[in-house]
Order: C-alpha cells, then sequence, then structure tokens
C-alpha cells in the first residue's frame, strides 16, 4: 500500500515533466503594413507557432495608446479584417480591451504538439503622423506583451508609389530601448526590416518611416479635432460640468423674470442703504456701511463734524472728522445693522470718536454687521439663502471637483497609461467653470426680484 504523502510526491514528478512540456515558440512574425493615399494602413501579420503540449490558441495584443510631445493621448482606431490559418480558413477571435492594448483571442484548432501559422489582418484609420516638413509612420511592430520569445521577425512597409524622401529606422527590445540591431533597407517605396536576432521575453520591434508630404491626405481639421478628444476624453468634462451647471442655474440659481423698470420717488419698503446696496450687488461691502453712516446722521442719530488739525509741528495741516452720538427723540428702532454700526463707531460708550481711531478698530464689528444686513433681507423675503454664502459654497465646490477630477486622472493614468494632461486641463477648466457660475448661483425671490425692480426705478 502506497501513503499517501509518498503518491502524493509521485504524481507531482509525474506532472512536472508533462507541464514543463507545455511550451508556444513564435517561430515567425511577419508584417506587411500598406500605407494608403487617403491615411489609413493596412497591416497583415503572419504569425507561425509552434505549440507543445495542448493549446486552444494564441493571444495578439496590440498597443493602441501612444503619448504625444506636447503630453496628451494618441488612441489608435483598430479596426479587425478577418484572422485566416495557414489555409486561408477563417478562425474563431475573440476582442477585448486591456489597459493601452487591444487584445485578440484567437483560437487555433489543431494546436496540440503542432506548428501553425495565423494570419491577422486589420486597419488602422489613424496611424499616420503628419508633421510640419514630412509624413511619418510610427508602428510598433510586434508589440511588447509577448511572454514567449519571437525567433524571427520582419516587417515589410509599402509606401504610395508617388511617395519621395523615403526614409526609416527600426528600434528593437523592452519599452522604451533605443537598440538599432534590425537591419534596414529601402528600395524605392518599400522598406524592409529584419532582426539579426530573436526577440526575448515583453522585446518589440518598432519601425519609424517618414517620407516628403503631398503623398497621403492628411485629415481634415474636424478629423483632427475628433481624433484629439476622442483619445483624451477627460476634456469632454468641463463640457458635461457646463450643462450641468447652466440646467441647475436654470432650476435654482435664476432670479424670476423681471418686469419692466417704472420710475420711483421713494425707496421701496423703507428699505435701508445697506439692504438696497446689498440687493443690488448681492454684497455687502464697505459702501454700504459708509451709506448707513450717512443716513443715520441724516436722521439724527449721529452728528459728523469736519476739523482741520495741525501735523508736522504745525506745518501742514489735515481734514479729521469727527463722529458725536446723538439721541433723536422719538425716533423709530434701529434695523439690527444700523444698531451695530452705531455700536462700532462708538465703543466702549463713547460719545465722541474720530475717525482715525476707527481705523484700526471698526472692522472687527464687520462681520457682525453684514451678517445682520443678510439676515434681514432674508426675514424680509427677498433671499432664501445668503448670497455671500451661497458663492463660497460654489467656489469651494469648483476646488473640490477639480482635486476629484486629476484624483481621477492619477487613478486612471496609472490603469491605462493615460497622461495626466488632460485630466490637469479638465481639472482647471471646469474648475474656472463652477468659480464663474458662483456669481450666478444665488436666486433673489420673487419678492426679492420685485424689490430690485423698484430699486432700479428709483
Amino acid at each position: 500500500m502506497i501513503r499517501p504523502a509518498l503518491l502524493l510526491l509521485l504524481l507531482t514528478l509525474v506532472a512536472a515533466p508533462a507541464q514543463a512540456q507545455r511550451t508556444i515558440t513564435i517561430k515567425r512574425f511577419d508584417a506587411t503594413i500598406v500605407v494608403n493615399p487617403d491615411g489609413a494602413v493596412d497591416v497583415t501579420e503572419s504569425i507561425t507557432a509552434q505549440f507543445t503540449g495542448a493549446w486552444n490558441g494564441i493571444f495578439r495584443t496590440v498597443p493602441v495608446v501612444y503619448h504625444t510631445p506636447q503630453g496628451f493621448n494618441w488612441t489608435l482606431r483598430l479596426d479587425l479584417i478577418g484572422v485566416t490559418g495557414e489555409n486561408g480558413q477563417p478562425l474563431e477571435v475573440v476582442s477585448s480591451r486591456e489597459r493601452h492594448y487591444v487584445k485578440y483571442r484567437i483560437r487555433v484548432p489543431g494546436a496540440v504538439n503542432a506548428t501553425r501559422t495565423v494570419v491577422i489582418h486589420y486597419r488602422a484609420a489613424n496611424g499616420l503622423r503628419f508633421l510640419d516638413d514630412h509624413d511619418e509612420l510610427y508602428w510598433n511592430v510586434t508589440g511588447d506583451e509577448w511572454d514567449v520569445p519571437i525567433e524571427t521577425a520582419t516587417a515589410r512597409i509599402v509606401l504610395p508609389a508617388a511617395a519621395t524622401g523615403v526614409r526609416a529606422i527600426a528600434f528593437n527590445g523592452v519599452y522604451g530601448s533605443t537598440a538599432r540591431d534590425a537591419a534596414v533597407q529601402t528600395v524605392g517605396t518599400t522598406v524592409r526590416i529584419t532582426m539579426p536576432h530573436r526577440l526575448d521575453f515583453h522585446e518589440g520591434l518598432t519601425a519609424v518611416v517618414g517620407w516628403d508630404k503631398g503623398v497621403v491626405a492628411p485629415p481634415t481639421e474636424a478629423e483632427q479635432a475628433a481624433g484629439f478628444l476622442g483619445s483624451n476624453w477627460p476634456l469632454a468634462i468641463p463640457l458635461l460640468v457646463f450643462l450641468a451647471m447652466f440646467a441647475l442655474w436654470r432650476r435654482v440659481g435664476r432670479d424670476p423674470r423681471r418686469l419692466p423698470v417704472t420710475v420711483q420717488y421713494e425707496p421701496p419698503d423703507s428699505i435701508t442703504p445697506a439692504e438696497a446696496g446689498t440687493l443690488l450687488d448681492e454684497s455687502a461691502d464697505m459702501r454700504d456701511i459708509t451709506a448707513t453712516v450717512t443716513d443715520l446722521a441724516v436722521r439724527g442719530y449721529l452728528k459728523i463734524e469736519e476739523r482741520e488739525e495741525s501735523a508736522l509741528l504745525g506745518l501742514m495741516t489735515r481734514r479729521e472728522y469727527v463722529f458725536h452720538r446723538l439721541e433723536p427723540a422719538g425716533a423709530p428702532p434701529l434695523a439690527s445693522h444700523e444698531a451695530q454700526v452705531l455700536r462700532g463707531i462708538f465703543a466702549g460708550g463713547k460719545t465722541e470718536v474720530k475717525l482715525s481711531d476707527l481705523e484700526n478698530e471698526f472692522y472687527k464689528n464687520l462681520p457682525a454687521i453684514k451678517q445682520d444686513i443678510f439676515k434681514r433681507l432674508i426675514d424680509r423675503g427677498l433671499y432664501r439663502s445668503r448670497p455671500d454664502q451661497v458663492k463660497s459654497r460654489w467656489r469651494v465646490g469648483a476646488v473640490v471637483v477639480a482635486a476629484l477630477i486629476v484624483t481621477l486622472g492619477v487613478t486612471l493614468g496609472a490603469r491605462f497609461q493615460l497622461t495626466p494632461a488632460p485630466f490637469v486641463l479638465a481639472a482647471l477648466v471646469a474648475g474656472l467653470i463652477l468659480f464663474l457660475f458662483s456669481r450666478y448661483m444665488p436666486a433673489r425671490t420673487t419678492a426679492g426680484a420685485r424689490t430690485l425692480e423698484r430699486l432700479l426705478g428709483f
């Protein structure tokens, strides 16, 4: 009787050689790349694989995402025409997108201890680069995702018959390698590239072929723009942000429709100067508070005295303003922000204060005064929310949205090899859109709109 441990050991020893015998080797990789006068690139790849053991087929991963010198993305648009076997019979293929590759999963019948040839034919609509002084094909012939060696690799690039000034180079090795071991031969408008040795694990062959302009039709500006936006889709985010903000503004940020403005001879509804100024521009600023001081003087709550004072040992004079506190008899109660202004001027029970003495003191009262102005406007039903706080929330939202877009770019960029440039640009533009919309998001109520019309008439 064989013990369990000994049986497991025997099974491991038997399985190990069988597993070691299950391998794939790419015997030949021959690519024919035809550049058409309309700018399309037809690619035919003949891949001869030696299967040791039982296999279902092979994978072919074609890199489709590249980076431009400006830091943006450039994505190849591939159209698979067909996959056949060595006898021309169609083969079953499943296409998928993984990271920055298009992956073809090809089923190869009879891939058991056999050598089979697979022919892949696809077309790239935007496989060329149109530079200022020449046109160029920059093509990763074999790809660099092979987990097995490629013993022989060749490429034949066929240009239009009218092409002139043909020049070509080739690179080989892992991603980013600058090795130039391949033999490059140019005969007329055909370039032949042959690797003198095999390509090992994750090594590839890249061809760069240039020719004079005027032979291949360049894409139109509309096609270039569509291709650029398609490859750099984050740039569409600001458009979505704008549409969303416009819809939101129409729903919650737009004032009621304004009626015709008629001439008014009195302020509407006994509104105070500070309230009027804030309702006009949605901001409680110093000129509104200055208008309050002047109004309080007119109503008898204080007196403003102008004095001439000497300076620089009497060599010069300067103008000084002095505020005197008054108590008008039978005056109506002040609004809260007006009382705050008086308390801020005559702090500590003073009855006489110089304007120069308030320069470094009065500003401490501004937040409370502004808060009371906004509160009174809301209590009167002219606003639903403080306009300054609405603006602030949207401006903070602009920063948050921009940060989220950049974070999205870092995450997706690492996963799909996308450059950060379109995400950063989209974040800046989207944040700017939100910031600009923040100015228009505070909405007056219907009562506020009617009061504004009367103010404009006044």
